[in-house]
């Protein structure tokens, strides 16, 4: 899937991965590849993108929001 995330400066990630890992106020979450769409906030204090050659980048955020649209793609912005 397409993952793209974003802070107010900068593109913090743009690429595939595998899988997104993340906390929203309910409790962590794990965005896979056809993940039903959503609209959620985000709570920190990272997220977690597992690329699809298993490599892992990890993102430091405080607050934000996901957005999980139909064509396997990933928007997140966060500050």
């Amino acid at each position: 899937m397409r993952v793209s995330i974003y802070s107010i400066q900068q593109t913090l990630y743009e690429g595939e991965a595998e899988k997104v890992i993340c906390r929203t106020s309910l409790g962590q979450m794990t965005v896979l590849d056809r993940h039903i769409p959503l609209v959620s906030s985000l709570t920190g204090p990272s997220i977690e993108v597992v690329k699809r050659d298993r490599g892992r980048e990890k993102i430091d955020m405080r607050s934000g929001f996901i957005e999980v649209r139909p064509e396997s793609e990933v928007v997140i912005l966060i500050n």
